[in-house]
């Protein structure tokens, strides 16, 4: 019960910042998907996943947050748990700012 208290008030915190976005949970998702979503810089989709399993694995913290909900070295299907898991500890793989310009030159 804590931890789902922890990420709802999470979720909270960042739907305050941007009242017309919000992040959803629509059931497991592929890991290769989940990783090239939070490691988009990666040209193949391997790299991204190899990245993902590697920070999640030299996370002491992370690693034992996902252990209960079963998670392993092979996971191919993250749960929405897992999902929430990450999303609170990594927060959302993307995230769309909206502002001013505040060059100098709009300043003037």
């Amino acid at each position: 019960i804590l931890i789902w208290n922890i990420i709802f008030t999470n979720m909270k915190k960042v739907k305050e910042i941007d009242d017309e976005d919000e992040w959803s949970i629509k059931g497991f998702k592929s890991f290769s998907i989940a990783a090239v979503e939070y490691f988009p810089e990666y040209t193949s989709t391997d790299a991204a996943i190899k990245r993902m399993r590697h920070d999640i694995e030299n996370d002491a913290q992370l690693l034992a947050d996902l252990k209960p909900t079963h998670y392993t070295h092979k996971t191919a299907r993250l749960s929405p748990k897992q999902q929430c898991i990450l999303f609170t500890t990594w927060g959302p793989p993307e995230i769309k700012l909206r502002g001013h310009d505040e060059t100098p030159e709009s300043q003037k």
